[in-house]
């Protein structure tokens, strides 16, 4: 519900503040008073673009701020959530323009876009009449209408989560097919690169291993030969070591038979004796089993080589290896569970998809049926509101792929339209067609009587009562109030009819003083709203007679108001 509207520096408003009320809020006066001016700092905090001529000739910018009860509309929540912005109950938007071009919109105190306010605004208002703001004009809002005169709430919540489920389940396939995109070739590459690694049967430590025999094989002369003379210099040899050191021990023991002293020392030297002799025993063995074996050697540089290139692949360690083979192991075990996920999946989407394909057709069907339902009352209706022989129709086309499949969404499979032929032998056209501001007025207002439709709390009717007057005049009143029993209704009208069912009654004035205009809007009350219904009666002429001509108008309206408007 709009709570409070404040208009301030605005075209000719100085500065005013209107609280409204549920139900009927009328505003009336004299044609260019100002009632425009009202609507349009509405269409402002609905999201209309602002320029600098609209901002009041003594001032430097031009401030609209309304306030609205949302605390029943959750969808708001969700469009402020959205943008970073805080919710509340009382929800406060407000529009600064600045001559200079720096306009500000805040919403609940926080500075917001123009496309966030757009987004609220078309869930609070909607403004029927020369304006941009008409759901009804727009095909994506003719399928709530239908469902909601369908009563199809429950049919729509299972369609939606059927919906919701397909859409989870096609998603989590799309991104497995991602994610496996070349699945074979990186299957084909993963276990190639891991039996490279497994025929090489590896060891834990063998690259070190390996690297000293190969060392070693390729030095084998350079041993043997050392060896060799080792041991002849040792033993073998005239005048070696061993014969050498024995000569010494020999005369040196014959010493120690003199002195006893050279014992010791003869025999340390003799102790060093045998050590050069198993010296000498120990190469000659060593030499004998040495044997140069080409092959091998071969072998061994074949090894290292395959280690290497190994370790340059996926090293530099040879436990690198072993850990990538670790890896390897793991991604192709992966690849084989997404490959079950996916066949899974695949099976669950079948099945989802059958699932919200067979409620979007039963959707589908009582949707024809509601359809016919809703045609018969809307003509009758249009006839009742002054459009005798309209034709209201309601197509409906079934979404299909190009299989030949339904194509489904959270709605169902239907794109539904709404024609409307506004008088006889008149070819129906689409309601975004009907130039009549008060033609399509008057649309809503019976779209409104046969249903509660539409998520928009909040109704203005301009241009309504174009080309009615009289009785036709007070039958429109009833819808009016009958509507707003389910919606808040702000209505600016000319007919006296209308106004005298108001909940509130707003009058608006304009005055001129010092070369000044001033727009103004102040609340009826009592005899005030008899007076200004008289005003409407009788123009300049208000007697006694059009007064209680107004008084009866508004009991009349009064006794009315207790009944719904006739079916």
């Amino acid at each position: 519900m709009l709570v409070e509207l404040t208009i301030k520096d605005f075209a000719i408003i100085d500065n005013i503040n209107i609280s409204f009320g549920p139900g009927l809020n009328v505003f009336t006066g004299e044609t260019g008073a100002g009632k425009s001016i009202i609507l349009d700092a509405i269409s402002l905090v609905l999201g209309d673009r602002a320029s600098g001529d609209i901002i009041r000739a003594s001032a430097e910018e031009a401030h609209v701020e309304a306030m609205f009860d949302v605390a029943a509309h959750k969808e708001i929540e969700k469009v402020l959530s959205e943008a970073g912005i805080g919710f509340s109950e009382s929800l406060v938007i407000k529009r600064v323009v600045q001559r200079a071009g720096r306009n500000k919109i805040y919403i609940n105190g926080s500075l917001a876009t123009l496309v966030t306010l757009t987004e609220v605004g078309r869930r609070l208002i909607d403004i029927y009449g020369q304006n941009e703001h008409q759901s009804l004009t727009r095909p994506e809002e003719h399928v709530e209408a239908l469902d909601a005169f369908g009563g199809f709430r429950r049919q729509r919540a299972e369609m939606s989560e059927a919906y919701r489920s397909y859409v989870e389940i096609r998603n989590e396939l799309d991104d497995i097919a991602g994610e496996s995109k070349g699945l074979s070739e990186r299957r084909e590459f993963l276990e190639f690169q891991l039996n490279e690694i497994r025929d090489a049967s590896l060891r834990d430590g063998e690259d070190a291993a390996t690297e000293k025999e190969l060392h070693r094989l390729r030095n084998s002369e350079k041993i043997k030969g050392a060896m060799v003379e080792a041991e002849r210099a040792i033993y073998s040899d005239s005048g070696s070591m061993s014969e050498r050191l024995g000569s010494l021990i020999k005369n040196l023991k014959a010493a120690a038979a003199l002195d006893e002293r050279l014992a010791k020392t003869a025999d340390t030297l003799e102790a060093s004796l045998y050590q050069l002799e198993d010296a000498a025993s120990s190469l000659r063995g060593y030499f004998g089993s040495m044997e140069y074996d080409p092959s091998r050697l071969e072998e061994l540089e074949a090894r290292v080589d395959l280690l290497n290139r190994l370790k340059r692949k996926y090293g530099p360690a040879l436990n690198d290896v072993f850990q990538k083979m670790g890896s390897l192991e793991a991604e192709l075990a992966g690849l084989s569970d997404l490959e079950e996920r996916a066949r899974e999946l695949s099976s669950k989407l079948a099945s989802s998809r059958e699932k919200a394909a067979a409620l979007a057709s039963g959707l589908s069907e009582a949707r024809k049926t509601a359809a016919a339902g809703l045609k018969r009352k809307v003509e009758k209706e249009l006839s009742d509101l002054g459009m005798k022989g309209a034709v209201f129709n309601v197509m409906i086309e079934s979404e299909r792929n190009p299989d030949g499949s339904c194509r489904f969404n959270e709605k169902g499979a239907d794109r539904v339209l709404f024609y409307i032929s506004a008088n006889p032998g008149e070819e129906a056209k689409p309601l975004a067609r009907i130039a009549s501001g008060g033609e399509l007025s008057r649309i809503m207002l019976a779209m409104k009587s046969v249903t509660s439709v539409g998520r928009v709390p909040i109704l203005v009717f301009d241009e309504i009562d174009t080309g009615i007057g009289g009785a036709m005049a007070q039958v429109v009143g009833m819808k009016i109030k009958d509507v707003s029993r389910r919606h808040q209704v702000l209505c600016v009208t000319h007919l006296p009819q209308i106004a005298a069912f108001a909940d509130k009654h707003f009058s608006v004035a304009k005055k001129t003083a010092s070369g000044k205009t001033t727009a103004s809007v102040r609340e009826l009350a009592g005899g005030e709203k008899i007076e200004e219904i008289s005003t409407l009666l009788g123009g300049l002429n208000v007697t006694e007679v059009t007064r209680k001509h107004a008084s009866e108008l508004i009991e009349a309206a009064g006794r009315l108001a207790g009944k719904p408007a006739r079916e």
